[in-house]
């Protein structure tokens, strides 16, 4: 009711409308949505993930998230889950590469409208152009910069406009996103994060799992990422009679019942990843 009374309110003033759309998307895409099952995570959080909640995975250095975030891309394609691979530390041919060995075709899956990998790599190293994207060219912008005021600009005129439906309800994986404090203030990036990236996420119905090395920033910025995200999970690495074991655990799920202990990650001879 407030969002219809707004609308209407301010039908005269279209630059009031246009920001009252931008709730109403909010809205719609944060509370009204479905969940998904994701890989990995299923098996700890039994209700599911809230299509525009976001999750921060904080890993340890010698931890196998790599392995374990291609493992829940691969397997939630291949469940018909749109799935969007955000690569800033690792070179998309390793990837695609990847994916080829677990007999998915990553081209014609983008050609279905079920994958596309997010190049941030590319711009980095300044060799080769990143390709272009297929499916959420709303996401242009971070594959050719990553100062945030260039992608501030560009999620803004994207809120503003309106994302088209086939990029919304995304599964959004970023494997690192650790490089951007080598590029931006930890504050810069805060800010992002609370006023361009998680609105928009809230509006199109994004699941954003966003990967963050531990031990590289100040415990202020872990505090505020963490205060900004849905839920929490942890990696680690432990000892055990002489061999190293991978872990993993939901730490925090914003009003989802998840099971906190810790677990044991398993790389299999694939290079997949299970849980037990």
């Amino acid at each position: 009711m407030w969002c219809y009374w707004c609308a209407h309110t301010h039908r005269k003033d279209l630059s009031k409308v246009r920001a009252q759309t931008v709730c109403i998307n909010i809205l719609w895409g944060k509370y009204l949505s479905d969940t998904l099952a994701v890989p990995i995570l299923r098996q700890l959080i039994p209700d599911g993930i809230d299509y525009g909640m976001g999750l921060l995975f904080e890993f340890e250095p010698d931890s196998i998230w790599y392995e374990t975030s291609l493992t829940i891309a691969a397997q939630a394609l291949r469940e018909g889950a749109k799935t969007a691979y955000h690569t800033f530390r690792h070179a998309p041919c390793d990837i695609e590469r990847w994916f080829a060995q677990l007999g998915l075709d990553g081209k014609k899956l983008k050609n279905d409208g079920l994958f596309e990998l997010i190049d941030s790599y590319s711009a980095q190293i300044g060799l080769t152009q990143p390709e272009k994207l297929q499916n959420v060219t709303t996401d242009y912008a971070v594959i050719e910069s990553l100062k945030l005021p260039d992608l501030s600009i560009s999620y803004s005129q994207a809120m503003k406009s309106g994302v088209p439906d086939k990029e919304k309800r995304w599964l959004h994986i970023d494997d690192d996103t650790t490089v951007m404090t080598k590029y931006n203030s930890e504050n810069a990036i805060i800010e992002f994060l609370r006023t361009r990236a998680n609105p928009m996420a809230q509006a199109t119905g994004e699941i954003t799992l966003i990967a963050l090395l531990k031990g590289v920033a100040s415990d202020s910025f872990y505090r505020q990422r963490e205060a900004l995200s849905d839920g929490i999970i942890e990696l680690k690495t432990e000892e055990e009679k002489g061999e190293i074991e991978q872990r993993l655990r939901v730490r925090l799920m914003r009003g989802k019942k998840f099971d906190s202990k810790w677990h044991t990650l398993k790389l299999q001879d694939n290079g997949e990843v299970t849980l037990e």
